[in-house]
């Protein structure tokens, strides 16, 4: 059984209100991913040192965003991934 660090609920609503404004043009399939995705990014920085919580956020979020959905553009990637940070950090 794998261990799975919970993101809270204040950290969910940031990246869903970072998703549509930065994916709103997206469909909803596409949209979907790209929160997962966030909050997988949040999760694994979670497990990690909390002095590196936000780094690891913004890095993970901002490689397995570019990887999945390159189409998104620099700007929703960095804004992606500063939420991703900001999620983490309120933890």
């Amino acid at each position: 059984m794998s261990h799975v660090t919970p993101v809270s609920a204040e950290s969910l609503h940031l990246l869903s209100s970072a998703v549509v404004a930065q994916a709103s043009g997206q469909d909803i399939r596409t949209r979907t991913t790209i929160l997962s995705l966030c909050i997988e990014a949040v999760a694994f920085a979670l497990e990690g040192e909390r002095c590196l919580i936000g780094t690891r956020a913004r890095s993970a979020s901002h490689l397995l965003l570019e990887l999945a959905r390159p189409e998104l553009g620099d700007d929703a990637l960095r804004e992606l991934s500063a939420a991703c940070e900001r999620a983490a950090s309120c933890q």
